[in-house]
């Protein structure tokens, strides 16, 4: 079977992290994989042997449009790139991921590529992570959502990846209006009858850079950005409150976005009292294996990192990203974030208000807990899942 897929980042972990994993699970399978990558090229990303990668050209997605930004002036170069593409491959599955439930932006490359696929009968689906319709105040406009409604209807199948709606009551508590929250389940309604819940989606270790071991046998800290788009205040405050704990080793995971200021300004953050004691990696390929033994890890709250902490029952202070440039709060890391404090005895702490001495409290109440319950295992066998419903078809 010839599978194509279609994802982008913002110089992030996440959706690059999740989208590998679900094609190295299709790879497994013996699909014939093309994958079209749209942002800019991550040079320390490995994909998996047995498909192949197209870099789309003219990326304009960075960390700098993490929180906002407008669809491009090369939309329509794009657009054209992807559909020669297509058309030269001839793929049984087309698959977006996170769009349609979000990356609006890239409707303009996306949609004569959908229109061409479905006058072809090709089986669209979509690889969601999370149960969130981004945009969502902006369904009160009636051409907003047409549009939006129109696009949905290309889409035979939307596979979401987390068990069976685990995050959905988490996302509507976060939803600041009833008006908001009756549109968010009229849609989840409209679309259920072509939902899949597949379980989470199990990080594979993708990224080639540091292998850091400890050399020290002193309780480890992990503190972790995912890619390092947004929230260096972190690594800051990290820095300082691990002063405050004593007998602690801290590896500090800056994520392969951060920038060389941001690497200079942690770096003479440390003192000499440091040395031995903290370990700064941009690149960090066996974060897995530190969160998996971490006494506590320090981290916001993405999808990859949360769901390495719920299968190892590991200790976690989080600190959610809010996108303070919306109009609609509502995010995936505000909702998983209560997940992990209703269900994991994570404790939440606020970015603005976070201090050295509110962090190191934190991780010291963690430190002093017994290790909360790991999740069921088969909580995590959506890659899976996710691939054997590309190649098999439906499992309702």
């Amino acid at each position: 079977m010839r599978v194509l897929f279609h994802y982008t980042h913002k110089q992030t972990l996440g959706h690059t992290t999740r989208s590998i994993s679900f094609v190295t699970a299709l790879c497994r399978l013996k699909a014939d994989v093309l994958v079209l990558q749209g942002g800019l090229v991550q040079p320390f990303v490995r994909f998996p042997s047995g498909c192949r990668v197209m870099d789309i050209p003219f990326p304009f997605d960075a960390r700098t449009s993490f929180q906002a930004h407008a669809v491009p002036v090369s939309a329509s170069r794009r657009a054209q790139f992807i559909l020669k593409a297509a058309a030269e491959f001839c793929p049984d599955v087309f698959i977006t991921e996170f769009f349609p439930f979000g990356r609006s932006s890239y409707l303009p490359e996306l949609l004569p590529l959908l229109r061409y696929l479905r006058k072809k009968g090709t089986r669209i689906m979509a690889s969601i992570g999370y149960p969130l319709i981004i945009d969502l105040d902006r369904f009160s406009d009636p051409k907003f959502a047409a549009l939006q409604k129109a696009v949905f209807a290309f889409y035979d199948n939307f596979l979401i990846h987390t068990p069976q709606e685990l995050e959905t009551p988490y996302i509507q508590k976060t939803i600041p209006s009833e008006p908001l929250a009756r549109s968010y389940a009229a849609l989840m309604k409209d679309l259920k009858a072509r939902i899949d819940y597949t379980g989470y989606i199990f990080p594979e270790k993708i990224i080639t850079g540091d292998s850091l071991r400890p050399n020290s046998t002193a309780p480890s800290i992990v503190v972790s950005r995912g890619g390092g788009a947004v929230y260096p205040k972190l690594m800051t405050t990290a820095i300082e409150a691990q002063r405050l704990l004593g007998g602690v080793h801290t590896v500090i995971a800056c994520g392969p976005a951060t920038t060389a200021a941001e690497k200079a300004l942690f770096t003479s953050c440390l003192d000499p009292q440091d040395n031995g004691r903290v370990v700064l990696s941009d690149l960090l390929a066996d974060l897995d294996d530190h969160l998996r033994t971490a006494r506590v890890s320090v981290s916001l709250c993405g999808y990859n990192t949360c769901v390495q902490l719920m299968r190892y029952g590991t200790p976690s202070v989080i600190v959610p990203y809010h996108n303070t440039l919306a109009s609609n709060p509502t995010n995936d890391q505000m909702a998983r974030s209560r997940l992990l404090a209703e269900r994991f005895s994570g404790i939440i702490l606020d970015y603005d208000t976070m201090t050295p001495q509110s962090l190191s409290d934190a991780i010291k109440e963690q430190m002093s807990k017994p290790r909360p319950a790991p999740a069921p295992r088969d909580w995590f066998n959506g890659a899976e899942t996710a691939a054997r419903l590309v190649l098999e078809g439906r499992a309702n």
